[in-house]
């Protein structure tokens, strides 16, 4: 058998072990729940929509977002749950070599995020067709950074689990650097209106800014008059918040996918089985 078969029964193997497992369909209830909450909630907290679609739209992204962090869940143990596990006796001493049998799971990921991903976008094209009667040409854009983003968030989780000890550090781990000190680190930069692109946390923003920036974003949650109500009208003058670069953004998420996927796999190859 080829090695190319090889790596085929291995991702469809892994990605029928997503398909069985409860998280998929947990992380796909979550994204449901997420983008209902927006439809729901905006008319009946801000008394109507957007009205722009385009920034309806943008608010509707926090279910593929959600969807793009679930990777980390379907990655935290891809490695190093077979280390912890003990099954990497089994696994990693069969004539399909390491490199394989990573790049299948990887693959198996990827296929499974996939999924969770256009069911999202398909929950907001549906919603906004509904609503507006239009569906933003920049969703396009959105769902490939959303994919972009998925797989780099993929590829970081993998590269931590294959240097943790156990799965559920891997997911920690991982889950802290994307959504904890990204994203704090990226809220300061932006504030400060400097650049902050090369973070892992901008790839996942863009999703949602590339419909009109961060201003069109937060203009879109807060309700009619409540600039002038408390007093906000006028201070876009004094106060500057970054959006970050779209382009720039987008190579700096490709980075993370290719070196945190080099590096796990580059790290599997060479660790010991215990």
């Amino acid at each position: 058998m080829s090695e190319f078969a090889k790596l085929r029964v291995v991702a469809s193997y892994e990605f029928l072990k997503h398909i069985r497992r409860k998280r998929l369909y947990i992380i796909m209830a979550l994204t449901f729940i997420a983008e209902l909450a927006v439809i729901v909630l905006m008319p009946a907290l801000m008394g109507k929509y957007p009205d722009d679609a385009a920034g309806m739209a943008a608010l509707l992204t926090i279910g593929p977002s959600l969807a793009a962090i679930g990777a980390v869940f379907f990655s935290g143990d891809a490695i190093a749950g077979e280390f912890e596990g003990k099954t990497g006796f089994i696994l990693f001493t069969n004539p399909v070599k390491r490199v394989t049998l990573v790049t299948g799971k990887y693959l198996a990921g990827v296929a499974a995020i996939i999924i969770l991903v256009i069911f999202g976008y398909l929950i907001t094209g549906i919603a906004l067709q509904a609503i507006y009667g239009e569906i933003p040409s920049e969703i396009w854009q959105s769902f490939g950074l959303c994919l972009l983003f998925a797989c780099s968030v993929i590829s970081i989780t993998f590269f931590f689990s294959s240097i943790s000890k156990s799965a559920m550090s891997a997911t920690i781990i991982s889950l802290v650097l994307l959504m904890v000190l990204s994203g704090i680190i990226g809220s300061v930069l932006s504030m400060a209106d400097q650049p902050y692109w090369f973070l892992p946390a901008a790839g996942g923003d863009n999703i949602a800014y590339v419909y009109g920036g961060v201003d069109l974003f937060i203009e879109s949650m807060m309700p009619e008059g409540a600039a002038e109500m408390y007093g906000m009208e006028g201070m876009s003058e004094y106060i500057s918040i970054e959006t970050p670069d779209i382009g720039l953004t987008a190579w700096g998420t490709t980075g993370y996918l290719i070196i945190g996927f080099i590096l796990s796999l580059w790290i599997s190859r060479r660790r010991q089985l215990a």
